[in-house]
Protein backbone atom coordinates (compact mmCIF):
# COMPACT_ATOMS: atom_id res chain seq x y z
CA UNK A 1 0.00 0.00 0.00
CA UNK A 2 2.29 2.63 1.07
CA UNK A 3 5.63 2.22 -0.41
CA UNK A 4 7.87 3.57 2.27
CA UNK A 5 11.56 3.48 2.09
CA UNK A 6 13.15 3.23 5.51
CA UNK A 7 16.40 4.72 4.45
CA UNK A 8 14.69 7.73 3.03
CA UNK A 9 12.68 8.25 6.24
CA UNK A 10 15.76 8.00 8.39
CA UNK A 11 17.73 10.38 6.21
CA UNK A 12 14.88 12.90 6.26
CA UNK A 13 14.56 12.56 10.03
CA UNK A 14 18.30 13.12 10.43
CA UNK A 15 18.18 16.08 8.10
CA UNK A 16 15.29 17.52 10.10
CA UNK A 17 17.13 17.06 13.39
CA UNK A 18 20.26 18.63 11.91
CA UNK A 19 18.18 21.57 10.69
CA UNK A 20 16.67 21.97 14.17
CA UNK A 21 20.11 21.92 15.80
CA UNK A 22 21.45 24.54 13.32
CA UNK A 23 18.37 26.72 13.83
CA UNK A 24 18.65 26.36 17.58
CA UNK A 25 22.30 27.16 17.60
CA UNK A 26 22.36 30.07 15.14
CA UNK A 27 18.81 31.40 14.64
CA UNK A 28 16.80 30.55 17.74
CA UNK A 29 18.78 32.65 20.26
CA UNK A 30 18.93 35.76 18.05
CA UNK A 31 15.23 35.36 17.24
CA UNK A 32 14.40 35.01 20.96
CA UNK A 33 16.66 37.98 21.67
CA UNK A 34 14.77 40.09 19.13
CA UNK A 35 11.43 38.96 20.59
CA UNK A 36 12.64 39.66 24.16
CA UNK A 37 13.90 43.09 23.14
CA UNK A 38 10.60 43.84 21.44
CA UNK A 39 8.65 42.63 24.49
CA UNK A 40 10.81 44.82 26.76
CA UNK A 41 10.35 47.83 24.46
CA UNK A 42 6.55 47.30 24.39
CA UNK A 43 6.45 46.95 28.20
CA UNK A 44 8.49 50.18 28.57
CA UNK A 45 6.14 51.97 26.17
CA UNK A 46 3.13 50.73 28.15
CA UNK A 47 4.74 51.91 31.41
CA UNK A 48 5.49 55.27 29.77
CA UNK A 49 1.90 55.52 28.50
CA UNK A 50 0.63 54.72 32.00
CA UNK A 51 2.92 57.43 33.46
CA UNK A 52 1.65 59.92 30.87
CA UNK A 53 -1.93 58.95 31.64
CA UNK A 54 -1.33 59.40 35.38
CA UNK A 55 0.35 62.75 34.71
CA UNK A 56 -2.58 63.83 32.52
CA UNK A 57 -5.05 62.79 35.24
CA UNK A 58 -3.02 64.68 37.85
CA UNK A 59 -2.87 67.78 35.63
CA UNK A 60 -6.58 67.54 34.93
CA UNK A 61 -7.31 67.33 38.67
CA UNK A 62 -5.00 70.26 39.30
CA UNK A 63 -6.76 72.23 36.56
CA UNK A 64 -10.18 71.43 38.05
CA UNK A 65 -8.91 72.55 41.46
CA UNK A 66 -7.47 75.76 40.04
CA UNK A 67 -10.69 76.48 38.14
CA UNK A 68 -12.68 75.96 41.34
CA UNK A 69 -10.38 78.37 43.20
CA UNK A 70 -10.62 80.92 40.38
CA UNK A 71 -14.41 80.55 40.32
CA UNK A 72 -14.57 81.01 44.09
CA UNK A 73 -12.32 84.08 43.90
CA UNK A 74 -14.45 85.52 41.10
CA UNK A 75 -17.62 84.98 43.13
CA UNK A 76 -15.98 86.61 46.15
CA UNK A 77 -14.93 89.61 44.06
CA UNK A 78 -18.41 89.90 42.60
CA UNK A 79 -19.92 89.77 46.10
CA UNK A 80 -17.42 92.37 47.26
CA UNK A 81 -18.28 94.61 44.30
CA UNK A 82 -22.00 94.20 45.05
CA UNK A 83 -21.44 95.11 48.70
CA UNK A 84 -19.31 98.09 47.69
CA UNK A 85 -22.05 99.20 45.27
CA UNK A 86 -24.67 98.90 47.99
CA UNK A 87 -22.48 100.82 50.41
CA UNK A 88 -21.94 103.57 47.84
CA UNK A 89 -25.67 103.67 47.06
CA UNK A 90 -26.42 103.98 50.77
CA UNK A 91 -23.90 106.82 51.05
CA UNK A 92 -25.45 108.59 48.07
CA UNK A 93 -28.92 108.14 49.55
CA UNK A 94 -27.74 109.42 52.93
CA UNK A 95 -26.11 112.44 51.28
CA UNK A 96 -29.29 113.08 49.32
CA UNK A 97 -31.35 112.84 52.51
CA UNK A 98 -29.00 115.22 54.29
CA UNK A 99 -29.17 117.69 51.41
CA UNK A 100 -32.96 117.37 51.31
CA UNK A 101 -33.09 118.03 55.06
CA UNK A 102 -30.88 121.09 54.61
CA UNK A 103 -33.02 122.36 51.74
CA UNK A 104 -36.17 121.70 53.76
CA UNK A 105 -34.74 123.52 56.80
CA UNK A 106 -33.70 126.48 54.64
CA UNK A 107 -37.12 126.50 53.01
CA UNK A 108 -38.80 126.49 56.42
CA UNK A 109 -36.56 129.32 57.55
CA UNK A 110 -37.36 131.27 54.38
CA UNK A 111 -41.09 130.65 54.80
CA UNK A 112 -40.96 131.67 58.46
CA UNK A 113 -39.00 134.79 57.55
CA UNK A 114 -41.45 135.67 54.77
CA UNK A 115 -44.36 134.99 57.12
CA UNK A 116 -42.81 137.24 59.76
CA UNK A 117 -42.27 139.94 57.12
CA UNK A 118 -45.86 139.55 55.94
CA UNK A 119 -47.11 139.82 59.55
CA UNK A 120 -45.05 142.96 60.09
CA UNK A 121 -46.28 144.42 56.80
CA UNK A 122 -49.86 143.46 57.62
CA UNK A 123 -49.56 144.95 61.09
CA UNK A 124 -48.07 148.17 59.66
CA UNK A 125 -50.76 148.33 56.96
CA UNK A 126 -53.45 147.65 59.55
CA UNK A 127 -52.03 150.35 61.80
CA UNK A 128 -51.92 152.79 58.88
CA UNK A 129 -55.46 151.91 57.86
CA UNK A 130 -56.67 152.19 61.42
CA UNK A 131 -54.97 155.56 61.79
CA UNK A 132 -56.46 156.71 58.49
CA UNK A 133 -59.90 155.45 59.46
CA UNK A 134 -59.67 157.22 62.81
CA UNK A 135 -58.62 160.43 61.08
CA UNK A 136 -61.52 160.21 58.65
CA UNK A 137 -63.94 159.45 61.46
CA UNK A 138 -62.69 162.30 63.52
CA UNK A 139 -63.03 164.70 60.62
CA UNK A 140 -66.58 163.69 59.83
CA UNK A 141 -68.07 162.84 63.19
CA UNK A 142 -71.47 164.29 62.89
CA UNK A 143 -74.00 161.70 63.77
CA UNK A 144 -74.52 157.97 63.96
CA UNK A 145 -75.97 157.72 60.47
CA UNK A 146 -73.03 159.53 58.95
CA UNK A 147 -70.63 157.37 60.99
CA UNK A 148 -72.19 154.22 59.57
CA UNK A 149 -71.98 155.57 56.01
CA UNK A 150 -68.40 156.61 56.54
CA UNK A 151 -67.42 153.18 57.97
CA UNK A 152 -69.15 151.43 55.05
CA UNK A 153 -67.28 153.64 52.57
CA UNK A 154 -63.96 152.97 54.30
CA UNK A 155 -64.63 149.23 54.31
CA UNK A 156 -65.54 149.42 50.65
CA UNK A 157 -62.29 151.27 49.92
CA UNK A 158 -60.34 148.68 51.86
CA UNK A 159 -62.06 145.88 49.98
CA UNK A 160 -61.29 147.42 46.59
CA UNK A 161 -57.68 148.28 47.48
CA UNK A 162 -56.93 144.74 48.69
CA UNK A 163 -58.01 143.24 45.39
Amino acid sequence: MLDLDLQQIVSQALSFLLLLWVLKRFAWRPLLGVLDARRARIEEQLREAARHQEEAARLQQELVTRLAVIDQEARAKIQQAIQEGRRMAAEVQEDARAQAQQILAKSKETIELELAKAKVTLRDDLADLTAEAVQRLLRHTLDEKTDHRLIAAILEELGSSSR
